[in-house]
């Protein structure tokens, strides 16, 4: 007997990975005072992780659309 998961859990799986790694990916710090890299590094992990969250959901009910599940 197999257990089948819910699809949902594919795009909700993606997400926690994706930000988890925008999270814990670590940065650089070059021991300079003003860490301006550091802040634009950021925004540009949490700007990554949050696009590609946007797309994954927008597939996920992209393919629901398209199944005929909504």
């Amino acid at each position: 007997m197999h257990a089948v998961l819910p699809i949902w859990l594919v795009p909700l799986s993606l997400t926690v990975l994706f930000w988890a790694a925008a999270i814990v990916w670590p940065s650089v710090d070059d021991g300079v005072s003003y860490q301006l890299r550091l802040v634009v590094l950021a925004l540009v992990r949490f700007s990554a992780a949050t696009a590609a969250t946007l797309l994954v959901w927008l597939a996920y009910f992209i393919w629901l659309f398209v199944a005929g599940d909504v």
